[in-house]
């Protein structure tokens, strides 16, 4: 089991990656395939591309993304990244 401020975390990164790419955030679960999520396609690229870099002040680049399998994958580099 995740302690909760990981998954506090997770909820709000969740929450921003549903805002920006224009779907529920019931829709977008940890374990879900970035690939496999509805409205997945260039623009959702860079809209997360453009939230990571103003909500966490992470830079990722395309190659980096497309190494994320999961959302949480995703979530997990971001977190490193802050350190």
């Amino acid at each position: 089991m995740q302690p909760v401020h990981y998954r506090h975390r997770m909820d709000t990164f969740i929450e921003n990656l549903a805002i920006g790419i224009n779907l529920p955030q019931e829709s977008i679960k940890p374990d879900i395939k970035l690939v496999e999520i509805p409205n997945w396609d260039s623009l959702a690229i860079l809209t997360t591309l453009s939230m990571l870099d103003m909500e966490y002040g992470v830079t990722v680049t395309g190659t980096e993304l497309q190494n994320c399998n999961t959302v949480e994958d995703l979530f997990n580099l971001v977190q490193d990244r802050k350190g």
